[in-house]
């Protein structure tokens, strides 16, 4: 293990997600997003795994990232989240990439480059983020673009982890009028966890992120594989000689006798500094505190609890001799750092700076 903060990845767990979400949806047909580098966990190698586990489907966010999976994946579809921007024309049709049409002056640019491409259309249903409205949808009735291709509308679902929230019936109904004015169309609403919602918004084809990734897509028990540990080394263990304070601004007393281990790992490498004072970690074991405000490269822990954990590591030692403390891992999920800081593990995940060593097993 490297002295360094380390992502440890499991790709067999991430594989086992995707086949645990392709077995649920109804059509069993998904189509992986990997935005963001595959949420901060590495598109290469996530991507690759997918694709070798049968995944073909890829969706993106920014025409880069789809240019970098291109070169990764030479023969996935891959649809790009954030559309045809100005200018940006030759270099979808040079990669084969196929951008989801956002709005009416897209449809228009796409429809002079993209001959027998596939064409994605965004249908806005009530998220009020990107999409045509229903008069958008309307307009494009008579367009060659949708008189001459079977486009595929897709939507997005805003309440979907909430089963009962009633904005779930409210897209569903919206979807489906949009639908019935391309009768010819496929369709996909859900995401992660619109799979786990009843099989009337699976459609033809599902586009899951977080769940993939280990990430709760429910509001119950968690029906997902954790697919990562994150750890960091032990710089050095201190045994406090007198009554102290610890960290910027002083903000946590320690008595005299208490031991710290200080731990490489900050706000730099995305570990976000609100768990100062609140957040835990894990050694050989034990739970102990994150005490006094996180630094920019280190945060430290109370170990007076841990009865054997008396002297630092030793330098120089035999491989994996070094101990140290583990943030993210079965006892502690990424879910649960989010809950302790008010985000979501979305955030955690792709804070993740590049520092952190992203290890693959």
């Amino acid at each position: 293990m490297p002295n360094t903060p380390t992502l440890e990845i499991s790709l067999p767990a991430i594989c086992a997600n995707y086949r645990l979400l392709k077995e649920r949806h109804a059509a069993h047909n998904i189509a992986a997003v990997v935005k963001a580098n595959a949420y901060g966990l590495g598109v290469e190698a996530v991507s690759t795994a997918l694709w070798d586990e049968g995944c073909k489907e890829f969706f993106v966010a920014t025409l880069e990232e789809a240019i970098e999976l291109r070169r990764i994946l030479p023969q996935a579809h891959i649809g790009v989240f954030n559309g045809l921007l100005a200018g940006e024309e030759k270099e979808y049709a040079q990669h084969r990439l196929t951008p989801v049409l956002n709005d009416v002056g897209q449809v228009s640019k796409w429809r002079i480059v993209s001959g027998e491409w596939p064409v994605i259309i965004h249908v806005d249903t009530g998220m009020t983020r990107l999409g045509l409205s229903e008069s958008d949808l309307k307009a494009l009735l008579h367009s060659p673009l949708a008189t001459g291709h079977s486009p595929l509308l897709m939507s997005h679902l805003a309440c979907a982890n909430d089963p009962a929230h009633p904005k779930n019936a409210e897209q569903l109904a919206r979807f489906k009028r949009a639908l019935a004015l391309f009768p010819k169309a496929k369709a996909s609403l859900c995401n992660s966890s619109g799979i786990f919602l009843s099989s009337e918004f699976h459609f033809d084809v599902a586009r899951p992120g977080c769940a993939l990734y280990g990430i709760n897509p429910t509001n119950g028990a968690n029906p997902m594989q954790p697919v990562a540990i994150l750890s960091a080394p032990i710089l050095q263990i201190r045994h406090v000689e007198h009554n102290e304070t610890v960290g910027y601004g002083a903000t946590y007393k320690v008595s005299k006798g208490s031991r710290i281990a200080v731990v490489a790992l900050g706000y730099a490498d995305g570990w976000l500094r609100s768990l100062g004072n609140k957040g835990f970690a894990y050694i050989a074991g034990y739970k102990v505190p994150i005490i006094g405000r996180i630094s920019m490269d280190m945060l430290a822990l109370d170990i007076t609890a841990i009865p054997s954990l008396t002297s630092p590591p030793q330098a120089g030692g035999k491989e994996g001799e070094n101990l140290r403390a583990e943030f993210i891992n079965k006892e502690q999920t990424v879910d649960n750092v989010a809950a302790a800081c008010g985000t979501i593990g979305y955030e955690v995940f792709t804070r993740m700076g590049e520092r952190v060593k992203r290890v693959y097993v």
